[in-house]
């Protein structure tokens, strides 16, 4: 029942006290009609609401992912000044405890497709959480450095499931207008992640911060054992009728859940089973592209991104007096979210090789007068006293220069560039290339910086970061706007009369 006016009634001539008492009653069908047509709107949102909290839930493993990478920094810190830390770690021993995580992370990458095909990404996610608490727990009991790096390895491990398993879960839970947003939300999580660690570091001890990164972790476990599985694992299991129930309790009727079904079920019909043949890997439209991705991911690494977060500490010790390192620590990792959650919504509207020319320019610049400043302090103190504020500034251009670019295009480029039939194999070769890259430099960093110092070291990455910009303007294509024909097009252009069997590679 509801109050409206009639419709005869003079608007401008209204008097709502003369017709305060004038009430039109709606028939029982006419109210029932509208009250469920609300309901309905209601149920609507709150399925929707139900697909951000599964997503959330997936999402808080990267936040732990974030947890791992942020560890290092506040742990050496503490390690190295608290006097009653159980044992002071040496030059050699920090690297191997930074290093170790991109370690583990390579089985983690390499395993996760296999794992996540074979017995759900829910259940993939929910076993993962083990090493990541057994990790945790071993760092928090540690009275040694082998302890930690054993530790490390363990949710390095777990990591590399994460950056596999969590993106491929949202995308595939997600609707089609929120699909590329939560597809690409983990390195937001994972700043977030790094960012609090940094924080709540730099005032807990090192044992306990490894306990907030199991907290967190439980945390996750919790709210995503009540999450479903993905609608399109249960399709390929042949399980339709649980798959449309599922895809409705996630979407209500946003959207046609049995029409959304029928779609992934004709898509996973199209692509054979089985590993990819030695024959297509030689095909221009899957070795081309994976070579440019593997390339990419070398940038990726060797702008020294991983080294100059693990370090970020001892990096900033040279300018103490002029900030606290543990607040300039802050800071970086503040930027780095805020960069890194602003970047999905600037890749979509500019062109990949645009930003990645842009984020190799910014990059090679910082790094240059980050090592000029630490060569000219290197023989002028009053230089050093009068420009302390040089490092935090250069190292905030370097990470959101490295957000908007050479952070995540690479990622997002891998998957564009690859043909659908060798996206899985190839995928996962490339994220295992990264893993090696990043344990190089992470290895290095220090070794590097005894070679040839601070300022030589920067200088190193900044000559190899310049060569990115080269190889993108050279090589890289522009996939912004064009469809996977196109692409595999592009890369098969010099054999004109093989393209009937670039677009097999691409759809069979």
């Amino acid at each position: 029942m509801e109050f409206t006016e009639s419709l005869n009634a003079d608007v401008e001539k209204y008097d709502p006290a003369q017709h305060q008492n004038d009430i039109v009653l709606k028939s029982t069908v006419e109210e029932n009609i509208e009250t469920n047509a609300d309901n309905e709107i209601l149920r609507t949102h709150g399925k929707i609401r139900k697909m951000y909290f599964a997503a959330f839930s997936a999402l808080l493993m990267a936040m732990s992912m974030g947890i791992t990478i942020g560890y290092i920094a506040p742990a050496i810190y503490d390690m190295k000044n608290r006097i009653d830390s159980p044992f002071k770690p040496s030059d050699d021993d920090i690297t191997w405890m930074g290093s170790a995580l991109p370690i583990g992370s390579m089985p983690g990458g390499l395993l996760a497709g296999p794992m996540g095909d074979k017995i759900g990404r829910k259940k993939t996610l929910l076993l993962n959480v083990i090493p990541f608490l057994v990790g945790y727990l071993l760092i928090f009991f540690a009275e040694n450095v082998g302890t930690v790096i054993a530790g490390r390895l363990l949710y390095g491990y777990a990591c590399g499931v994460v950056a596999v398993v969590v993106p491929m879960y949202c995308v595939e839970i997600s609707t089609s207008e929120v699909r590329g947003l939560l597809g690409s939300s983990l390195q937001g999580f994972v700043a977030i992640g790094s960012l609090l660690t940094v924080i709540i570091g730099f005032y807990v001890t090192w044992e306990y911060l490894s306990l907030f990164g199991a907290g967190v972790t439980t945390i996750g476990l919790i709210c995503f054992f009540f999450q479903p599985e993905s609608p399109r694992w249960i399709i390929a299991q042949g399980d339709m009728e649980k798959a449309i129930k599922v895809m409705r309790n996630l979407h209500g009727n946003h959207v046609d859940a049995e029409e959304e079904c029928a779609k992934i079920n004709d898509d996973l019909k199209s692509h054979p089973k089985g590993l990819l043949t030695l024959q297509e890997c030689k095909h221009p439209t899957v070795y081309k592209p994976a070579l440019i991705a593997t390339v990419l991911m070398f940038f990726h690494q060797f702008s020294g991104s991983n080294a100059i977060v693990f370090y970020s500490s001892s990096i900033f010790e040279a300018s103490k007096e002029f900030l606290n390192p543990k607040y300039s620590t802050m800071i970086l990792g503040a930027v780095q979210v805020v960069s890194s959650l602003s970047s999905s919504f600037i890749v979509d509207k500019s062109g990949r090789k645009v930003l990645l020319f842009m984020s190799g320019t910014l990059i090679t610049l910082s790094l240059t007068i980050l090592g000029l400043y630490y060569y000219i302090s290197g023989t002028n103190t009053e230089f050093q006293i009068h420009y302390e504020w040089i490092p935090l500034v250069t190292l905030i251009v370097f990470i959101v220069a490295f957000a908007f670019g050479l952070s995540s295009i690479p990622y997002l480029l891998t998957s564009e560039i690859m043909p659908l039939r060798a996206r899985a194999t190839m995928s996962g070769l490339v994220i295992f290339a990264n893993s090696v890259f990043a344990f190089i430099v992470t290895k290095t960093f220090s070794e590097l910086e005894d070679l040839v110092h601070s300022y030589g070291t920067f200088w190193f990455y900044a000559s190899i970061t310049l060569a990115s910009c080269f190889f993108v303007v050279l090589v890289v294509p522009e996939t912004k706007g064009k469809n996977l024909e196109d692409i595999a097009n592009y890369f098969n252009k010099t054999k004109r009369t093989n393209s009937d069997s670039s677009i097999n590679v691409l759809t069979k």
